[in-house]
């Protein structure tokens, strides 16, 4: 699989969930030997979470990855990204963070907030029970949810980088929930694809997946081989949350995808 592995578009910092500063990134980074890093903090919400950038960081956020570039440049690449959330009912707090102007701006879903079915889909597996019970047991529909504000999302235009594209799997080790190869999965997911394709998205290959109760990187391989062949252009992310997972997994990467 033909990919640049010396780059990395997905971390975390202390202004959001990590817990390093950007710095501290940036020289794990040059010392894992990457030549390009994205740092993509959680984005503010209207909303207490335990994950989120307060509103009031994000001109400290921007100025720190600004001084980072500086510092060293000539050695890495500092690239000004933001994970974003997309909760419909908040569209226009969204937009307003969005027209900030990012280099790169990650869509990814990890709340659901649609009437009564509200929780979290990439949290725990208590959290995700909870999740699966508010939609009366009905992974179907559940899924159905999930892959619409993806799709919901990519159309905007926004975005451009999609992320951990099927995290709703995380804790479907030994498809405890739902079977990849079902027909009504599949549909939704190559419905998703067709729009992060019709949208001239890029997705990315989410290694943290791997240290999850699923134990395996997002999205699975056969969504990458249709992504690949529908043309979508692929990007590494470790989605790490401090400077030693920077790029984990990258150099095993062919052995999961072929």
């Amino acid at each position: 699989m033909q990919i640049d592995k010396t780059s990395d578009y997905h971390m975390h910092t202390v202004y959001s969930d990590g817990n390093a500063l950007v710095d501290a990134m940036a020289r794990s980074a040059i010392d894992k030997g990457l030549t390009q890093i994205t740092i993509t903090d959680h984005m503010p919400l209207p909303f207490d979470t335990r994950y989120a950038m307060s509103r009031a960081k994000v001109d400290a956020y921007r100025h720190d990855i600004r001084q980072a570039r500086t510092d060293y440049d000539g050695r890495l690449k500092i690239a000004s990204g933001i994970e974003f959330e997309y909760i419909p009912r908040y569209r226009e707090w969204i937009h307003d963070i969005w027209t900030m102007g990012w280099d790169h701006c990650i869509i990814s879903v990890h709340w659901l907030l649609d009437d009564d079915i509200a929780g979290l889909v990439n949290g725990t597996r208590g959290e995700f029970d909870a999740l699966y019970q508010a939609a009366h047991g009905d992974i179907k529909t559940l899924c159905r949810i999930y892959y619409g504000v993806i799709q919901m999302a990519c159309r905007t235009g926004w975005f451009d980088i999609a992320g951990h594209l099927d995290v709703i799997k995380k804790h479907n080790a030994g498809a405890a929930f739902f079977d990849e190869s079902d027909g009504w999965y599949r549909d939704l997911v190559m419905a998703t694809l067709g729009v992060i394709a019709a949208q001239g998205m890029t997705m990315e290959i989410n290694t943290a997946g791997i240290n999850h109760p699923v134990g395996a990187p997002y999205p699975s391989p056969w969504i990458v081989h249709e992504a690949a062949g529908m043309g979508i252009p692929l990007v590494m992310s470790s989605d790490s949350h401090g400077p030693k997972t920077l790029g984990q997994y990258f150099n095993t990467i062919d052995g999961w995808y072929g």
